[in-house]
Order: structure tokens, then C-alpha cells, then sequence
């Protein structure tokens, strides 16, 4: 009996899937459906085989006949795998369920759904989020040891905030809570990485979403943990590395918690919020720069620096949201005092020996696989990523800090004390080695590689040799500045009056 109630189950969610792929009207009762979709944990049972014992038990409505929803033949429809146990059964019945839930979210937010079909699969997942605490069971699931089911349910669980969001339907209690208390501080468990991993799919959506509303609903989803992500801000960059008894742990939450924040201070740049999560790296940054002292693996240090480069262009989330964002950013003051605060940061870091701790050694990268087979001989350069972040962050600094309210002589001091740094960093990596006349070579041979980060190192080369060029009065001043910024091919007269720019030569 037990077999013949999974085997009509499956074969009804799998029309049912089909149809909702191909955005096919659905034509039976809408809690018929969410009858189907509904799954079969308890708050106390994260198992597959609750889903068993549902389907056995006497309480089940309908029991001795499922909800009359039509099972059609469909050419070329998916067919129950064979499986080998009944628990296998009711796992792949759960990951079917959350399947379909997550494409027919999909669809109901896609603007190519029919509107007559869209408005029934809203009913169904409005019904299912009413009445079943669809909600507490996902979150029942991130513990499940399936790996594949657990992300399935993160998954499926970001869609569902996100259309409350959308749909302004008031979020579960039971989803914040969960999230307020894995997130009051750093904890070796899977719930926490869970929870930031959910909260930056939902912040994706939201990004994702053209409409006008965008700032209003991400205001109204970060309101809950505006306080609860600080704490976790300062539980995590607080740890000590060295003396943790699960390594791989904390890089995973650190990975992850670094996209949360880089979609936070999107945000930041973007949408005119007022939630002082947004503001967390800018606040307290040498939180982050301390991560690089870390003995952490050198791709995380890659990550971060890559991280920190991207927060000063003012280019941090494009890749994470492209096309979404404006193109021009209108003028915010509060905005510019946090990134001179993280630019300051930046600079102390590099003067306490920030650039010493960086590794720009990296593994050959083949194809097929990184392992040098004995007997063959393989030179591999340094990382040029990281040598190219590296100058960018401070030079970037620098102009950020020249822009600031600085004296004559205090920029005189930086612009020695932290190019020489920098230099000093970059030498031993770029061969053959720089020639003493001529010490903007460096620009070229970092950046040759990316155009990108060649233009940004331009325009910040070009911000502080302009700042300091009229700060700086007497021709032998003038001089020295052109000799170390200026390479000998490009003259005084190449620069006046360039794209509308007069200097005061």
C-alpha cells in the first residue's frame, strides 16, 4: 500500500513539475497542490523517513485516496528513478517537492509567465506558506546530513523569503529568530554558514529585481539583523586562527560572510538606506585588514584583498550585479567620510608591514590540473592579481586621503613613506628588475596584463600628482614630482588642457 501511495505521489509531482516548467496553467485546486508540495517533517524530525510515516499514517487526510489531482500521460515524461530502499523514496520525493517549489517561485517572478498562470501558482505558494510552516521546515532541514537536500532547502528557502518580500507578506518569526540566534556570535556549526548563505541568495534577488521598490524591501529585510550581523562582525573577525580546532570551518564562514558584505555595502553605495549593517567594514576595518596576518590559506587572502580593492573604485557588487545598479553615482558625503576612514585603515595597515604578510607566489595553473610531474621543469611568476590589488589599494588610499583635508607637508611624508613601500613590495617580483631613472616604469609592468586596473591606477596616479601640484609652489618641487610620477615620454604640454583639464603649470 505503502509503495502504491509513493509511486502515485511521485508521479503526480512530476506532472505537476513538468506543467510548471513550461508555465502551463494549472487547472485543479489550489490546496490540492499545496497538498503535494507540502513536506513531511515535523519541527522535531529533520529525517527522511518522517516522510514515510506520513504517507502510512491514519491521520493523513484522504487516506485511503490521494487528492484528485489528474495524472496525464505526457510524452517523454520524467519517470520515477528506480530506487533501491524507501528511504531513497522519500528522498528523492523531497528533493522533488522542493524542486518544484523553487521553480514555481521562479516562475511567478519571471516576467515571461502567462498571467493567468502566474496568478494560480502565486495562490498555491500563498496557501503553502499559510498553512503548512513551510518556513520552519526548510530551516528542519539545514541540519539534514544530505548535503544535496540541505542545499536544496536553502535554496528553495531564499525564493520564499524573497517572494514574502515582494508580495509584502510579513516574514516568519521563526526564520528570524533562527537567523538572530546563529548569528549573535561566531560558532563552529553549520546553521550560521546557513543563514549567511540564505541572506545573501535573498539580497542577489533582490538586486536582481528592476523594480522601484528595491531600497524599500531590502530595508524591510535587513531591519531584523541590522544589530545581529554587527555582532556577528565583530564575534568573527575577532577570533584567533591559529588557536581554532576547525580551520576549514572558519574560512567557510569567513568566504561566506564576505560576499554578505560585499552585497551590504552595494547597499551602501547604491540604495540610500539608513542600517548600520551596511556600514560594519567601514566602521571598524581593521577587523577585516587584520584577517590578512592571519597564517590563513593565500586564496582568502586573495579574496579579501580583491575584496578591499573593489570597495575603494567603487566597483565592489558589479559582478554580483550587473546591469541592476546606476551607472552614475549621485553625490553622498557620509559615503565619502566612511571610505576615507577605510582608506586611513588601508594606509596604517601598509605602515605596520600589511604588504610584507601578502604571498604573490603562485601555483602553475594548467589545464587538467596544477601538479608539476617529476623530471619537468616549470617556472611559474608571481601572482599578478595579487601584486596589481595590492598597488591599487594604496595608491587608491592615497588619493582618497590627498582629497581629505591633509597638510602640504603631511602629503609630502605619505607619498614617500608609502611609495617607497610599495616599491619595495613590488621589486623582487617584477623582472628584469626596475631601473633606478625612470620609477614609474612599475606602473606599466603591474598593469600591463588588465586594462581595467591600469585605468584605475592611471586616474589615481594622475589625482594625486595633480593634488600635489598645486599644493607645491617652487620649480624644484615641481621637478621632482614630474620625475617620479611622469614617464619621460609624456611632457608638460601633453597634459594642459586634456579632456578639459587646465593645469596651472
Amino acid at each position: 500500500m505503502l509503495d502504491i501511495k509513493m509511486k502515485t505521489f511521485c508521479e503526480v509531482l512530476e506532472q505537476l513539475y513538468k506543467k510548471v516548467l513550461s508555465g502551463t496553467i494549472l487547472e485543479d485546486d489550489s490546496h490540492d497542490y499545496v497538498f503535494y508540495l507540502n513536506p513531511a517533517l515535523s519541527n522535531q524530525d529533520c529525517s527522511a523517513a518522517s516522510s514515510l510515516e506520513w504517507l502510512n499514517t491514519d491521520a493523513v487526510p484522504c487516506q485511503h485516496q490521494l487528492p484528485s489531482i489528474r495524472v496525464s500521460t505526457i510524452p517523454e515524461a520524467p519517470v520515477c528513478v528506480k530506487r533501491h530502499s524507501q528511504m531513497s523514496d522519500a528522498r528523492e520525493m523531497m528533493l522533488l517537492q522542493l524542486t518544484v517549489i523553487k521553480v514555481m517561485v521562479t516562475r511567478i517572478l519571471s516576467v515571461e509567465t502567462e498571467i493567468h498562470a502566474k496568478e494560480k501558482y502565486r495562490d498555491v505558494i500563498k496557501i503553502l506558506l499559510q498553512s503548512n510552516e513551510i518556513d520552519s521546515k526548510l530551516i528542519c532541514m539545514f541540519q539534514n546530513s544530505d548535503k544535496l537536500l540541505s542545499h536544496m532547502a536553502a535554496k528553495c528557502l531564499a525564493l520564499l523569503l524573497y517572494f514574502q518580500l515582494r508580495e509584502k507578506i510579513t516574514l516568519s518569526n521563526s526564520w528570524i529568530a533562527f537567523c538572530q540566534k546563529n548569528l549573535s556570535g561566531y560558532s563552529e556549526s553549520d546553521e550560521a554558514i546557513h543563514c549567511l548563505w540564505t541572506l545573501t541568495a535573498v539580497m542577489k534577488e533582490i538586486f536582481k529585481d528592476a523594480c522601484s521598490e528595491k531600497a524599500e524591501i531590502l530595508k524591510q529585510f535587513l531591519t531584523p539583523f541590522d544589530s545581529t550581523l554587527e555582532v556577528f562582525y565583530d564575534s568573527l573577525f575577532a577570533q584567533h586562527f591559529e588557536n581554532c580546532q576547525n580551520p576549514s570551518r572558519i574560512i567557510n564562514s569567513l568566504v561566506c560572510f564576505l560576499e554578505l558584505l560585499e552585497l551590504l555595502i552595494t547597499s551602501r553605495i547604491y540604495l540610500k538606506l539608513d542600517c548600520r549593517s551596511q556600514r560594519i567594514l567601514f566602521l571598524k576595518p581593521s577587523c577585516v585588514l587584520n584577517v590578512l596576518t592571519w597564517p590563513i590559506q593565500a586564496f582568502v587572502k586573495r579574496k579579501l584583498i580583491i575584496f578591499i580593492k573593489k570597495c575603494l573604485l567603487y566597483k565592489v557588487g558589479e559582478d554580483l550585479c550587473r546591469g541592476s545598479v546606476p551607472a552614475v553615482i549621485s553625490p553622498d558625503h557620509h559615503l565619502d567620510t566612511d571610505m576615507l576612514a577605510l582608506a586611513n585603515a588601508v594606509l596604517q595597515a601598509v605602515h605596520l608591514g600589511l604588504l610584507k604578510t601578502l604571498s604573490v607566489h603562485r601555483k602553475p595553473s594548467c589545464f587538467g590540473g596544477d601538479e608539476v610531474q617529476p623530471g619537468c621543469a616549470y617556472l611559474c611568476g608571481p601572482d599578478h592579481v595579487i601584486l596589481r590589488a595590492a598597488s591599487l589599494i594604496t595608491m587608491k588610499s592615497l588619493e582618497i586621503k590627498f582629497q581629505s583635508d591633509t597638510s602640504t607637508n603631511e602629503m609630502k611624508v605619505d607619498l614617500h613613506r608609502f611609495m617607497s613601500e610599495l616599491l619595495t613590495f613590488l621589486k623582487p617580483h617584477l623582472q628584469p628588475s626596475l631601473q633606478l631613472h625612470n620609477p614609474c616604469e612599475w606602473l606599466s609592468r603591474v598593469f600591463i596584463e588588465q586594462d581595467d586596473d591600469m585605468l584605475e591606477a592611471a586616474k589615481a596616479s594622475m589625482g594625486i600628482y595633480l593634488k600635489l601640484t598645486r599644493m607645491f609652489q617652487t620649480f624644484k618641487e615641481w621637478f621632482w614630482l614630474e620625475r617620479f610620477w611622469l614617464p619621460p615620454t609624456i611632457q608638460w604640454s601633453d597634459l594642459e588642457d586634456h579632456d578639459g583639464l587646465v593645469l596651472a603649470a
